[in-house]
């Protein structure tokens, strides 16, 4: 290796800039070559000397600085990111009970024959016309009025109900309490008095009518339904029939007769 060619490099190689290979190559020709080695030294002690020890605690801090800069707004990204996950989780899931309104939820009788499907199930059906043994299925001639809860003008709803006997002064009374409700998210972006079209729709099932429900056995009882505006009427299981029945003070009676 000819030392001007090593000259040109040592600054490189100062700075830590050339390969191992090259490394190698330039500390095998200092031991042959003083003047080289000298060389080295000399421009050592000037690039040290041109960088002094404030000049490195200054950047040392600036490029720390970015670091902690460049964390901090990564975390703040995350944390932010991780809130408004929560928040739309939380909102789609939090139901808020819709107050009674008399004009779009209702009870009404809703006739129906009392059919036998093809593997043997009892089964209350809506009369509407319809050709004979439709499905499989055999009339039997009975008709009854069937209660239904009915909701109309209403979108993107949920219902919750929850039924139980009682025994209310020596009388057995079904009594019944359900609510519709809507998600945070719905009530806030998919209002259905600002939509164009509203749902309606009705139920029925073991919560007016008990284990009878469409059932032979079933004997017509008093039943009271109540719209009770809270959430988790699961919860209501647990209470006593006292409790239970004590309940219809804070609801709205819907409808109530012997069916």
């Amino acid at each position: 290796m000819k030392c001007s060619i090593v000259k040109d490099l040592l600054s490189n190689y100062i700075d830590g800039l050339t390969c191992e290979e090259t490394d190698a190559e330039i500390r095998k020709h200092f031991d042959n070559c003083s003047e080289c080695r000298t060389l080295y030294e000399e421009m050592s002690v000037v690039i040290l000397k041109e960088i002094s020890p404030e000049d490195k605690d200054i950047n040392f801090l600036k490029r720390l600085k970015t670091k902690m800069v460049h964390r901090n707004i990564m975390v703040a990204f995350l944390t932010c990111s991780i809130i408004l996950c929560g928040l739309i989780i939380f909102a789609k899931n939090y139901e808020l009970p819709l107050p009674f309104d008399s004009n779009r939820m209702f009870v009404e009788l809703c006739p129906s024959m009392v059919v036998t499907s093809k593997d043997g199930r009892i089964m209350w059906k809506e009369l509407k016309p319809s050709k004979a043994g439709e499905d499989g299925q055999k009339d039997s001639g009975v008709v009854i009025n069937v209660v239904e809860k009915v909701y109309r003008g209403i979108s993107r709803i949920s219902e919750s109900s929850s039924g139980r006997d009682v025994n209310r002064n020596g009388e057995n009374v079904r009594v019944v309490y359900y609510c519709y409700a809507k998600t945070l998210w719905t009530s806030l972006f998919f209002d259905s008095d600002l939509a164009a079209y509203s749902e309606s729709g009705s139920s029925t099932g073991s919560d007016i009518y008990g284990d009878s429900y469409q059932s032979t056995d079933y004997n017509p009882q008093m039943i009271e339904i109540y719209y009770l505006p809270v959430r988790n009427l699961h919860k209501l299981d647990d209470l006593t029939d006292e409790e239970f029945d004590g309940l219809k003070e804070k609801g709205t009676l819907v409808w109530s007769g012997v069916n």
